[in-house]
């Protein structure tokens, strides 16, 4: 009995020795495969990353979006000032804004007794109605602007249009007969008229679009000038004759 209860014992050691030596043996894939299987463990990543996709050849990096700024478009604007002025002596006033102007790169396009209209570049517009409102007592003042840019884009393109037509029409003499040529030539004959009208316009929209207008109107009374003399009374000496009168 007891020869047959070590027999079995040692059978039974030799199946775990035989178990144990074949799952040392077992190839790495299979441990990989097992290590697959739904439940089991996972150690790194599920998947590669973006960068490990481009060495494979999977896919390209992801790319930065860089954010630039797209260039600012320049408006083309009209600028009118209208002002109404009280003054004493517009004379005066006229010549020394007209000066200002013309050093300023302007120049005058209407001077009458009551009215005075200046044409001036943009950055000079603040500084002539501020010498023109500090001359008096300002009754009235504005700032009209207009955006010729659309305007002006499109007279640019129907420009472009017509010169093109009209390049075209020139290669038409070579083939046409007597009759089509005296059409070719009318065609070109209206066509060249309307591009210099469409130049004159585009030229004028250019030059609102750099040069601001001073429209200004006098109000004024026309008094001599005050001979000034010595008074004995010292209060007297000391009153500004010429603003009291303004405001008068």
């Amino acid at each position: 009995m007891k020869i047959v209860v070590l027999s079995a014992s040692l059978v039974a050691a030799a199946l775990l020795v035989c178990t144990a030596q074949a799952q040392e043996a077992q190839p790495a894939g299979a441990a990989a495969a097992k290590a697959a299987r739904p439940g089991a463990s996972k150690i790194g990543p599920d998947r590669p990353t973006g960068d490990q996709k481009a060495v494979d050849g999977d896919a390209q990096p992801a790319k930065a979006v860089e954010n630039v700024p797209k260039p600012a478009i320049e408006r083309a604007t009209s600028l009118t000032a209208t002002l109404v002025v009280k003054v004493v002596h517009p004379e005066e006033v006229r010549k020394a804004a007209i000066e200002r102007a013309k050093a300023a790169g302007g120049w005058p396009t209407l001077v009458t007794e009551g009215e005075l209209h200046l044409k001036v570049p943009h950055e000079a517009l603040a500084a002539t109605v501020d010498q023109l409102a500090a001359a008096g007592i300002v009754l009235q003042k504005s700032l009209q602007r207009v955006d010729l840019t659309e305007q002006i884009a499109q007279m640019q393109a129907r420009l472009k249009s017509k010169r093109e037509i009209l390049e075209r029409l020139r290669t038409f003499f070579a083939d046409s007969d007597t009759q089509s040529t005296l059409r070719i030539e009318q065609s070109m004959t209206q066509l060249v008229i309307e591009i210099e009208c469409l130049q004159g316009e585009l030229h004028v929209a250019d030059a609102s679009a750099k040069m601001a207008v001073v429209q200004a109107s006098f109000q004024y009374h026309q008094r001599q000038r005050i001979s000034y003399v010595r008074s004995p009374f010292e209060w007297l000496n000391s009153l500004d004759i010429d603003r009291f009168l303004a405001d008068f």
